[in-house]
C-alpha cells in the first residue's frame, strides 16, 4: 500500500498541487484571508484522514469497503498538497502586506527569517509538549477526542489570527463594505481598514453584494462574456450609455422580463435576488474594476429600495436603473478615490477581479441583424 501510495504521490503529490495552482493561482492575493484560513481547514482533514487510516481498514470494521484506506490516504495526500498551494500564495499577499507598512519602510527578509525563527520555537515547543501528553493519552477514544480538541482549538484560534488582519488593499468584498459606508455616510466618510476588518466575513462567498446591515441584496459576476449574457434580446443603447467606460453593466437573462402588449421593448426587473454581470473592456484597470463594482452595488440597492416603496423609481425599466446609477456613482467616485487614500487604503493595489476576465470586449459589429462582440479571450 505504502508503494501505490507513493506512485500515486511521488513528491508531494503533483497532480492536486498543479491543478489547485491552476484554478486558485490568481484569487490567492484578493482572498489572501479566506484562502489562509483555508489552508489550516485542509492542513487538519489531512491529519484527520491519516489518523483514522488504520481504523479504516481493520478487519473489524463492521462495514468493509474495498480500497476505502487506500482513498483515505490518497484523500489526505491530495489535502497537503492543496494545502501547500494555497498556504504558499496567500502566505506571500500577506508578508508583502506586512512588508510595506503605511509609516517607514519594511523588509521581507527580516520579516521571513523572524517568521521561520517563529515556526522553529513552535515546533520545539509543540514536541515538548507532545512528550510530556503523550504518555497520558491512552485508548483509542482518549486519543481521537485529544485530536479533535486540538483540532478544533487550531481551527478557532487560526480564524481569530486572520480575522484580526486589517489589508489595506480592496478587493469585492471590502470594497462593497467601503462603498456602502461612504454611500451612507452624509460627508462622504471612508472607513479605515481597521473598522473594515470587523466586517469582513472569510467564509463568505466573494461575488455577493451586501447591504449596510450584511445582507445579501444581489450577486455580480465580473469579467463575464459578452454573449453568455445577452441571450436574445441587446438594448442597443447600452454601449453608448457606457462609451466611456471600460466596462458593460447589465443584468442576467433571468431577471429580466417584457411587459406584456406593450409596444416599447425595454426590459423590466424581476422581483427577488437580483444577478449581474461586469464585462470588461480591452484596456481596462484596477480603477475601472473597482468603479464598475461600486456601480454594481448601487444598483443593487436601487432595486432593493425600489422594491420595498412604492414610488416612481419602480416603473423604471432596467435601462433607466443602469443609466441612473451610472451617473450617480460616476459623479462620488473621484472624490470617493482620494477618501480612500486618507483613510489609509492602498489605491496602487486594486484587486477587484480575481483571476483573468472570461472575455475582453474589443468592439462590437452588425452581423445577422444583431450586434454581436469581437471578443478575445485570456
Amino acid at each position: 500500500m505504502s508503494l501505490v501510495v507513493s506512485q500515486r504521490r511521488p513528491d508531494g503529490n503533483f497532480d492536486p498541487a498543479i491543478l489547485g495552482a491552476y484554478a486558485l493561482g490568481s484569487s490567492l492575493v484578493p482572498e489572501a484571508k479566506s484562502y489562509r484560513f483555508l489552508a489550516d481547514v485542509l492542513n487538519d482533514a489531512a491529519v484527520i484522514l491519516d489518523t483514522f487510516s488504520p481504523v479504516l481498514g481493520s478487519p473489524s470494521l463492521p462495514l468493509r469497503v474495498p480500497g476505502l484506506r487506500l482513498g483515505a490516504l490518497c484523500l489526505s495526500a491530495s489535502c497537503r498538497a492543496l494545502c501547500g498551494a494555497v498556504a504558499g500564495g496567500s502566505k506571500a499577499a500577506i508578508t508583502l502586506h506586512f512588508a510595506t507598512p503605511i509609516n517607514g519602510v519594511g523588509d521581507v527578509g527580516d520579516l521571513n527569517a523572524k517568521d521561520s525563527s517563529k515556526e522553529t520555537v513552535l515546533a520545539l515547543l509543540g514536541m515538548l509538549l507532545g512528550t510530556l501528553l503523550v504518555p497520558l493519552v491512552t485508548g483509542p477514544w482518549l486519543t481521537y477526542s485529544a485530536l479533535f480538541l486540538l483540532v478544533t482549538l487550531h481551527l478557532l484560534i487560526n480564524y481569530v489570527a486572520v480575522c484580526g488582519l486589517e489589508l489595506r488593499s480592496l478587493n469585492r468584498q471590502r470594497a462593497g463594505i467601503v462603498w456602502n459606508s461612504y454611500r451612507s455616510s452624509r460627508g462622504g466618510k471612508v472607513p479605515s481598514p481597521s473598522e473594515v476588518s470587523k466586517a469582513d466575513n472569510i467564509l463568505g462567498r466573494p461575488d455577493v453584494v451586501r447591504d449596510d446591515s450584511g445582507r445579501i441584496i444581489g450577486r455580480c459576476t465580473i469579467g463575464s462574456c459578452f454573449s453568455d449574457v445577452f441571450h436574445d434580446h441587446f438594448p442597443a443603447h447600452l454601449l453608448e450609455i457606457f462609451a466611456r467606460e471600460k466596462y458593460l453593466l447589465w443584468y442576467d437573462h433571468d431577471c429580466l422580463y417584457h411587459l406584456p402588449d406593450h409596444k416599447n421593448q425595454d426590459q423590466h426587473v424581476r422581483g427577488g435576488p437580483i444577478h449581474l454581470h461586469i464585462m470588461l473592456k480591452d484596456g481596462h484597470s484596477g480603477f475601472d474594476e473597482l468603479k464598475a463594482w461600486c456601480q454594481a452595488v448601487d444598483l443593487c440597492r436601487f432595486d432593493v429600495r425600489s422594491a420595498r416603496t412604492k414610488t416612481e423609481e419602480n416603473d423604471y425599466s432596467a435601462l433607466d436603473r443602469v443609466i441612473t446609477t451610472l451617473k450617480s456613482s460616476s459623479q462620488d467616485f473621484p472624490k470617493f478615490l482620494k477618501s480612500l487614500h486618507s483613510a489609509g487604503w492602498n489605491t496602487d493595489d486594486v484587486t477587484v477581479l480575481a483571476g483573468s476576465p472570461k472575455a475582453v470586449l474589443t468592439g462590437v459589429e452588425p452581423r445577422n441583424e444583431r450586434n454581436n462582440d469581437d471578443k478575445k479571450s485570456r
